[in-house]
């Protein structure tokens, strides 16, 4: 995630975003997260955890460079990422060592980027998401924040010894007991169709995979990135559009429900995606000497599926009955998706059509799955292989799955170091796959930020899209 701060001091000074400050406030804040400071291991049964060992710190990457930029380049070109002046994509958010780590996988990689003549910072954080998810994450950048100001503040009052302001302490929990104590209260055995959804039939590859030390299996899925021919947008959606949008799709809602934006956003992604997919594929097909004497002959190749996947990420901890749950900075994530048929994205996006597919999503979202969290958990920790195989080619049968993630609750904008909170936030997909980011953003904006990331002729599409298009006032293309 990349936090830009502008400095708005006309004088430049070197008191903006203090380098010594930062540093230190960092490893302050990281004594609250040791697991940060962990080294990715597996165990006999090929199972990957974190081993934090006192003795043996496996510290994170930390580099804070200056650069010929200034800040209004970076505003000229959108806050693009991809032109940033330093490696951010050696940090991964995916199990591999990054070119500055001599090797080692690190849960966490630092890069702050100075502009010329101090005239804003990049800070440029990434942890590893097997080690914590996007609630983790957000409370480390804040706590690492927290520290910063205090520390502030303490120089600031060095004479004043009565009145120095105590670093408040907060309750974070690292210990893997409480996901790991939800996942054997099973009480119930899984489906056989949802154990055929998770699992894929074990094989020569997938235990080979499993086999595997973490840095070759990141190194796998680095490479397989690397392969993917994709690019990115951002999407600004004022909030009295989808707000509009919501209202609108309320009407043909059941009594008993209110829709959230997230709801109808994430609804609206995955028909405009799909159609995206189907107009790409078309396309590409149209263009096919294979495809034209497959036609000429009555031949289909690739039949459409029914239905087009949408996966969200649904946070557990609101989910599942622990005391301790909301201060577990664990990955307490789980993907539960749902099918949008077909006969319904081909249709003009009104409301009676966005409804019952909206339904889907809130549904999704709001059912108990503690019960699936728990029984999922078991299955997978007992086939490693699979676990390993699904992360580098994906779900079992999910091709075309749009994958959503919804940041926009986050306190994103409350990063502030002393200088002041954050212009603009930004998350850089690096994930296989077709995915979307719901971002908050700057208050002062207000709306939401949608971050896709698509091939190139499927965001096309999604540019030529005039339902989608009308909703949105600006988009950045990132190629």
């Amino acid at each position: 995630m990349g936090y830009w701060y502008k400095n708005g001091n006309s004088n430049l000074s070197d008191g903006f975003m203090p380098p010594k400050l930062l540093h230190d406030a960092f490893y302050r804040a990281l004594q609250d997260f040791p697991i940060l400071a962990g080294h990715m291991k597996t165990d006999n049964y090929s199972r990957m955890y974190v081993d934090v060992n006192k003795d043996d710190l496996n510290m994170p990457v930390y580099t804070d460079t200056t650069c010929d930029m200034d800040y209004s380049d970076m505003e000229k070109i959108g806050f693009n990422l991809t032109k940033v002046p330093i490696d951010i994509y050696g940090t991964y958010g995916v199990p591999v060592p990054s070119k500055l780590s001599n090797g080692k996988i690190k849960p966490a990689n630092i890069r702050i980027l100075r502009f010329k003549n101090n005239s804003g910072v990049l800070v440029y954080s990434s942890i590893l998401h097997c080690v914590t998810d996007g609630y983790g994450y957000v409370h480390f950048m804040n706590r690492w924040a927290e520290v910063a100001r205090w520390m502030q503040q303490q120089q600031q009052q060095s004479n004043d010894v009565d009145n120095k302001m105590q670093l408040t302490e907060h309750e974070y929990i690292h210990d893997r007991a409480i996901p790991n104590g939800l996942r054997s209260n099973k009480t119930t055995a899984l489906s056989a169709s949802t154990v055929n959804s998770i699992l894929n039939d074990s094989n020569v590859i997938s235990r080979w995979i499993a086999g595997l030390s973490p840095e070759k299996r990141g190194w796998l899925i680095k490479k397989r990135e690397k392969g993917n021919d994709s690019t990115i947008c951002f999407f600004h959606i004022p909030s009295k559009r989808i707000e509009d949008l919501r209202s609108s799709v309320q009407k043909h809602a059941p009594l008993d429900v209110k829709y959230t934006i997230n709801d109808i956003l994430t609804t609206y992604l995955g028909i405009v995606v799909a159609q995206a997919k189907q107009n790409a594929k078309a396309s590409k097909e149209s263009k096919s000497h294979a495809a034209a004497i497959s036609k000429l002959f009555g031949r289909r190749n690739d039949e459409t599926p029914a239905e087009f996947d949408v996966l969200i990420n649904i946070n557990m901890r609101s989910h599942v009955n622990h005391p301790d749950t909301k201060n577990y900075m664990g990955n307490m994530l789980i993907g539960k998706s749902t099918g949008f048929p077909y006969d319904l994205i081909r249709k003009e996006t009104t409301g009676e059509v966005l409804a019952p597919l909206a339904q889907k999503i809130h549904e999704l979202a709001s059912e108990p799955h503690g019960e699936y969290y728990a029984q999922r958990g078991f299955l997978l920790d007992n086939r490693p292989d699979n676990l390993a195989y699904n992360k580098f080619f994906g779900r079992k049968g999910k091709k075309g799955m749009l994958i959503t993630s919804n940041h926009s609750r986050f306190a994103h904008y409350e990063v502030d170091f002393g200088s002041g909170a954050p212009a603009i936030v930004r998350h850089l997909p690096l994930t296989v796959g077709t995915y979307a980011y719901i971002m908050p953003t700057n208050p002062k904006l207000g709306g939401y930020e949608v971050e896709l990331k698509l091939t190139p002729d499927e965001m096309d599409s999604v540019i030529q899209n005039t339902n989608w298009m009308n909703l949105v006032d600006s988009y950045e293309r990132c190629s």
